[in-house]
């Protein structure tokens, strides 16, 4: 295995201790740049651009995991915090809502750094006064000028989670978040809002018990599309939960769950390889790898991004102001079509009152608040951040509201509607032309296993001497094709392809927590990197980290050779046997590069 070396590298210094699963690159702030976002135990948020520190937020508590994703369902992205005391924090940026914001001036950015150092922890903003709702709104104003993070929802959730997904698991077009927890248990939970009031919480909607302890939790579409979760377990096996639409309701003490129906949804396996690992052992997975170029398979996810893309380079070729017209598609027919089913059904005979309820008066302009939810207790509709609902006036939310949806031009929306179109036409004509077959997820051990398998078949295995504590994904050819990215304790990294090919790269440090993904030091500009936190309070971000490829070719010139090159080279070599050739090849090639006759 012959190994590399990657010079291009920020660093910085990180006071704190990060969990394995508390750092993450994501765009957070739907500029089209991606930033790197990392939590850590001591309850502080560092969110970095470019090569600089842009956000920091005090006071969350131990977090464990991050992730980013459209949790609102928006079409916009947003940042999930989870800490381990049983808080999740959601974080939106005003520049998800007015993509037109821009960055303030530096001067002006300095002045406002003091104000965003002192953000309160939102889940103890439970005040009445008008002075202290004075101050928020003061922050909030200084956000929306800088474009910066702001506590929208804080809610209370079971405790010890370790791992965080945001993701469409049940195939209804709207994502959920699944936690992993310490304890053994898989949660999901899906955001419910009131369209008019633009408030919401997040709603429990199924749990499962694994047999062990978890180690992570990830996506992986089967062979006919259908999402499921793959669960790693100790000694290289993993449990798959199948959340079927039907299968995913409320969580209700009242309602009785078919047992047979509901274990046939999850789906253990051992892989055969697991009777030769020590079963006491954490395991790592890694789910939904992009095949070969060959191999392509249809992309099972939502088509969002590329109308995303679209709207906001529009938006930063033309300077307009416009608000993305896919958040009223997906919102409006994806989101309330699967919130109504999953009330529908396992809500039963609170089916009128419960719509009833999440339905505005129209007349009145207020909502029905005179009952509470029966999952935890909480009343629909109030106001998350400040507790119960506010009924003074108050200033426009920072997510999206119906007024916002309503307001979309009718080219815009013609606009999108073409693309969708033609999204969905060519995804359709995809999956007609692909073979239906599963795309391939790995595995690794703390032993030291590395595996990829396709279809619950072992495509190959590879015994490496060191201890392997977390599995990424990574694009390091940039041929489309997702690279296994493996690293150990000790700072040792495995760069592995799908075809068994591989290199490593030696960290000087051991390591506490790593990630992988596409960041962006230069705006407009994504490349590569690998992000290491060490034990000594440092964050080591390894940027364009690209092969050209995980094969070594070897050197020949001859072949980049234009027909008069070839001709000189075939004059000064003479008409010879193929062994005289290589011979006068070798004593030209010495001499060219030593002066050596």
């Amino acid at each position: 295995m012959r190994a590399v070396s990657f010079v291009k590298r920020l660093q910085w210094d990180l006071p704190g201790t990060v969990c394995r699963h508390g750092l993450t690159i994501g765009d957070v702030d739907n500029d089209g740049d991606n930033e790197l976002v990392v939590g850590t135990a001591e309850g502080e948020l560092y969110i970095f651009k470019g090569s600089e520190l842009w956000q920091k937020i005090p006071g969350l508590g131990l977090v464990t995991s991050v992730a980013i994703g459209d949790i609102f369902n928006y079409g916009r992205n947003a940042l999930v915090v989870i800490c381990g005391d049983g808080w999740a924090h959601i974080f939106y940026s005003p520049r998800s809502v007015n993509p037109s914001i821009v960055n303030i001036t530096s001067t002006q950015q300095s002045s406002k750094e003091v104000m965003d150092q002192d953000n309160v922890k939102c889940a103890n903003v439970n005040m009445t006064s008008s002075s202290s709702l004075d101050q928020i709104d003061g922050n909030n104003e200084a956000n929306e000028l800088s474009g910066k993070m702001e506590c929208v929802h804080v809610q209370r959730i079971p405790t010890n989670t370790k791992v965080v997904l945001v993701a469409d698991v049940d195939k209804d077009g709207a994502n959920e978040m699944i936690l992993g927890l310490t304890d053994r248990v898989v949660r999901s939970y899906r955001w419910s809002s009131n369209l008019e009031l633009g408030r919401g919480k997040l709603v429990g909607l199924n749990k499962w018990e694994c047999a062990n302890q978890i180690g992570t939790v990830t996506l992986q579409h089967m062979a006919d599309g259908t999402p499921t979760l793959l669960v790693a377990q100790p000694g290289g096996t993993f449990m798959r939960i199948k959340c079927n639409p039907e299968d995913c309701h409320f969580e209700d003490e009242t309602f009785k769950r078919n047992n047979e129906r509901a274990a046939s949804c999850v789906d253990y396996q051992t892989l055969g390889i697991s009777r030769m690992r020590n079963q006491n052992i954490s395991t790592e997975i890694i789910g939904d790898l992009e095949p070969a170029i060959e191999n392509k398979l249809p992309n099972y996810e939502s088509k969002e991004p590329l109308f995303k893309q679209s709207i906001l380079a529009s938006e930063v070729q033309h300077g307009k102001s416009v608000r993305s017209t896919s958040l009223e598609l997906k919102r409006n027919n994806s989101q309330v079509e699967a919130r109504n089913s999953s009330l529908d059904t396992a809500e039963g005979r609170r089916k009128s009152s419960t719509m009833e309820y999440l339905k505005p008066n129209r007349t009145s302009g207020s909502v029905d608040i005179s009952s509470r939810d029966q999952v935890d207790g909480n009343i629909l509709g109030g106001n998350v951040i400040l507790g119960d609902y506010d009924m003074r006036s108050e200033k426009d939310s920072l997510l999206p509201t119906y007024k916002d949806f309503s307001c979309q031009d009718n080219s815009n929306n013609s606009n999108v509607e073409d693309l969708k179109r033609k999204g969905k036409t060519e995804s359709d004509a995809n999956i007609k032309k692909s073979s239906l077959q599963g795309k391939p997820y790995a595995l690794a051990t703390l032993d030291g296993t590395i595996m990829l398998v396709k279809d619950e078949v072992i495509l190959w295995s590879m015994q490496v001497d060191h201890q392997i504590f977390a599995l990424c994904r990574l694009d390091v050819t940039g041929d489309g094709t997702d690279e296994i990215v493996a690293c150990a304790w000790d700072g040792q990294t495995y760069i592995l392809d799908q075809q068994r090919n591989s290199v490593r790269f030696q960290f000087e440090e051991p390591v506490r927590a790593f990630c992988t993904g596409n960041y962006n030091v230069t705006p407009g500009i994504s490349t590569p990197c690998l992000v290491y936190n060490s034990f000594n309070n440092k964050i080591f971000l390894y940027y364009d980290v690209t092969l050209p490829s995980m094969v070594t070719k070897p050197l020949n010139p001859t072949l980049e050779f234009d027909s008069e090159e070839k001709k000189v080279l075939d004059d000064l070599l003479g008409n010879c046997t193929d062994t005289e050739r290589q011979q006068r090849m070798q004593q030209l090639t010495e001499w060219l590069l030593y002066g050596i006759s």
